[in-house]
C-alpha cells in the first residue's frame, strides 16, 4: 500500500501493476463509481478473450480507425505497419502537426498500449505515460513494455493522480463516452497540462452533444484550434476491420465466446450495428479535435 503524504488517499501495488485509483471515491460518488468497475469488468473481459484467441499479443489496439477519403488530411507521417495500420493512421491523423518530440505526453485510457508505441516510434517524445482504468490492461502494458520512457499505472481519468502542469500534450482516444462525469475530466486535463500545451481528443459523440462537449472543454479552460467530422473516414475503416474482427481469430467471435459481454458488434461497431448505423445516418459524428491552454 502507498500513502499520499499531501492528501492521504491510499493506493495499491500489485506484481503487475501500480493502481493510483484513489478508492474513496467509491463513498464520495457511489454512483460514478458502480459505472467505472462496470467499465473494468468489460475491459477486463475483453483482455481475457483476447488471450484466449491467441492474438493478444499483436492487439494492441480497440479503436474503429480511420482510412482516407478526400477529406482534409492532418497527419505528416503515413504508417509502415501493416498490422493495425488503420488504428495507428487515427492516432497520426489524431496528432497531425502536432510536436510530440522532446514533450512529456499523457495518454488517458490508453487501453493496450498501441498509442504509446507508436508514439514512441514515430515521434520521440521525451517520457510518455499510459494511464488506464483497467488493472488488466495495464498489466498487459506492463509485460509488453521494456521500459525506458514509458509508465503505465492504473488511474481515473476524472481524478489523474499528477501534479498541476505535469504534462505538454494529453492524448485521449475513443476513451471519454465511459467517463460518467465529462466536465470533470476536462477539468482535470485542463489542470495537468502546461500553458501552451496541447489536448489531442477523440470521440464519438451523438449529433446533439457535439456542441455541449464543446462547452464544458472552453467552460473548462480550452480553446478549440481543430475540430473536424472524420465519421466518414471510420466509417471505411470499420468496413475493412469488419472481416478481420469476426474471423476466427477475432475479437468478435472470441469475446462472443469466452465472456459476458452483451454486444460485443457494438462494441466495435461492426457493418450492421446500431453504432454503425446512427454513424452511417448521421445521428453520431466521429469528432478529432486538438485544444490548447492559453
Amino acid at each position: 500500500m502507498l500513502q499520499c503524504c499531501s492528501c492521504d488517499a491510499v493506493y495499491t501495488n500489485d506484481d503487475r501493476y501500480v493502481s493510483m485509483l484513489d478508492r474513496r471515491e467509491q463513498f464520495v460518488h457511489p454512483s460514478e463509481w458502480n459505472r467505472k468497475e462496470a467499465e473494468i469488468r468489460d475491459y477486463s473481459e475483453i483482455s481475457h478473450s483476447l488471450a484466449l484467441s491467441g492474438i493478444g499479443r499483436f492487439a494492441t489496439f480497440l479503436n474503429y480507425g480511420y482510412v482516407p477519403r478526400g477529406n482534409e488530411q492532418h497527419a505528416v507521417i503515413e504508417p509502415d505497419d501493416a498490422w493495425n495500420r488503420n488504428s495507428v493512421k487515427l492516432l497520426l491523423e489524431t496528432v497531425g502537426r502536432t510536436a510530440i518530440r522532446e514533450r512529456q505526453v499523457i495518454d488517458i485510457g490508453c487501453g493496450r498500449g498501441g498509442n504509446i508505441a507508436a508514439l514512441s516510434k514515430y515521434f520521440k517524445p521525451l517520457s510518455i505515460v499510459g494511464l488506464d482504468i483497467c488493472p488488466a490492461n495495464i498489466a498487459y502494458c506492463n509485460a509488453k513494455s521494456r521500459g525506458g520512457e514509458s509508465l503505465y499505472l492504473v488511474g481515473d481519468a476524472e481524478n489523474i493522480p499528477f501534479a498541476d502542469e505535469s504534462f505538454d500534450v494529453v492524448l485521449n482516444i475513443e476513451s471519454a463516452h465511459a467517463y460518467p462525469n465529462r466536465s470533470r475530466f476536462y477539468e482535470e486535463v485542463y489542470r495537468i497540462m502546461r500553458v501552451g500545451g496541447v489536448f489531442l481528443y477523440t470521440e464519438l459523440m451523438l449529433g446533439d452533444q457535439v456542441a455541449q462537449n464543446i462547452r464544458l472543454l472552453e467552460e473548462a479552460g480550452l480553446s478549440v484550434i481543430r475540430n473536424q467530422d472524420v465519421t466518414s473516414n471510420v466509417l471505411l475503416s470499420c468496413d475493412e476491420s469488419a472481416k478481420q474482427r469476426t474471423g476466427t481469430q477475432g475479437i468478435a467471435s472470441n469475446a462472443k465466446a469466452s465472456t459476458n459481454i452483451g454486444d460485443i458488434n457494438e462494441f466495435i461497431a461492426l457493418p450492421g450495428s446500431k453504432k454503425y448505423e446512427e454513424m452511417k445516418a448521421g445521428t453520431r459524428q466521429y469528432r478529432m479535435m486538438n485544444l490548447v491552454k492559453r
